[in-house]
């Protein structure tokens, strides 16, 4: 199975698209986060951690999470990176299947998660968000589909899909 989207994240004062993408393969098992230099192995972790912590069980599979930008070699103030942890997650849940995604090409989402499970969404305004458009490179057909926590404002013309009835979903596939 292979996914892939688009994510933001903060860094000198702007915001910088990236490429998303990731896949399961027969491989040795395992998740490997690839294209975040040293920060991959606290994601990993943390990942692994929020998994375990909702009793999900992984598919005996190798599984890549890659972002390709110009993240590698930046100095990151106030953890900017993070913000890229709630896509990435969404990425790795949906491709073991535990979150009822197919496919996130036309999903867009940005936000840091804690330890806990909760999320600090990525705040854009309006004309932030309307730009979303170009960058995903949507046609007048598609409509964008931005997940994001119940509270966070979104767009009028965009599809809203909180990340709390994710999660339910997330509990509900498990038991």
């Amino acid at each position: 199975m292979n996914m892939r989207t688009k994510s933001l994240y903060p860094y000198a004062g702007q915001y910088c698209p990236v490429d998303i993408f990731g896949y399961a393969s027969n491989g040795i098992p395992g998740i490997e986060i690839v294209g975040v230099g040293k920060y991959a192995r606290s994601m990993k972790e943390k990942f692994i951690y929020l998994s375990r912590k909702n009793k999900l069980k992984f598919p005996m599979k190798r599984f890549v999470l890659c972002v390709e930008g110009e993240l590698e070699g930046k100095k990151f103030k106030d953890e900017e990176y993070r913000y890229l942890e709630l896509p990435l997650l969404l990425m790795l849940w949906s491709l073991t299947g535990h979150l009822p995604l197919q496919a996130l090409e036309d999903c867009f989402a940005a936000g840091k998660i804690s330890v806990e499970g909760e999320v600090t969404a990525l705040e854009l305004t309006e004309n932030q968000q309307i730009a979303l458009w170009e960058l995903f490179n949507l046609n007048d057909s598609q409509s964008l589909k931005v997940i994001a926590p119940n509270k966070t404002r979104v767009y009028e013309e965009y599809y809203h899909l909180p990340f709390e009835g994710l999660m339910d979903s997330l509990l509900i596939n498990n038991t």
